[in-house]
């Protein structure tokens, strides 16, 4: 058993592969690079194209990597060296990401998901490490099974000041008025693959705000950001 298993000393990715391509995958190396650095974990091999290519075994999959830090010890590790593994599953779920400069008419043409929304009572820590995926999840494990108690489709994190940071599984976008919005990014919520991959190429079209739950429920339109599938709206 390794540390990742024994104290959840690690973090993991998810990573979409389409038709044989990975179109978010710049985004997922930004992620992992981040991650290695706010885990203190010391590269011992490269995490670049190659690497995540090399775990392809499907045209259309999911990846998922588990990073962990290599070694025994107990809390106290015997090193900080970073080691690996991974697993796939099929995966056929429909993938969209905007290309065109438009941001608002892409939108339009993304996925309809709606479902019912909640809100989790129980505040997200504003902890560094759990802007990544941390193999330490009892915190969305707790809230997954709040959200099947309570019969949603959705359910909204919020941090200590009320402010919403994501949703369950995915970030959020919404619009309202004239105005798209993300969850500001020191709010305490993963920065992911999707998310990122707006702010890079539609920033100048994007506001970050910190917004609550009415606000949420209030808007014109809600949109999941997640990296197995994209854009989809779920309001």
């Amino acid at each position: 058993m390794n540390r990742g298993f024994l104290y959840g000393d690690g973090f993991f990715e998810t990573i979409r592969v389409t038709n044989g391509q990975i179109p978010l995958i710049n985004q997922h190396i930004e992620r992992i690079e981040e991650a290695i650095d706010i885990y203190q974990l010391i590269p011992t091999f490269q995490v670049d194209e190659a690497f995540i290519y090399s775990l392809k075994s499907a045209d259309n999959e999911l990846i998922r990597i588990n990073f962990f830090r290599a070694g025994d010890g107990k809390y106290l590790p015997e090193n900080n060296e970073l080691a690996f593994d991974f697993s796939s599953e099929e995966f056929h779920d429909c993938f969209f990401i905007p290309i065109a400069l438009d941001l608002e008419s892409e939108l339009q043409k993304s996925p309809k998901k709606i479902g019912t929304i909640e809100l989790y009572p129980e505040p997200k820590p504003m902890m560094k490490w759990l802007t990544v995926k941390s193999l330490s999840s009892i915190y969305y494990v707790l809230a997954a099974n709040y959200k099947k108690n309570q019969d949603a489709d959705y359910l909204l994190i919020q941090n200590n000041d009320g402010h919403i940071c994501e949703e369950l599984i995915s970030n959020l976008l919404i619009k309202k008025g004239e105005d798209l919005i993300i969850p500001k990014l020191n709010n305490g919520g993963v920065n992911g693959a999707t998310q990122r991959y707006l702010l890079s190429n539609y920033g100048f079209q994007i506001k970050e705000e910190s917004i609550n739950f009415d606000d949420a429920l209030n808007s014109d339109a809600i949109y999941s950001l997640k990296g197995s599938t994209g854009i989809s709206r779920i309001k």
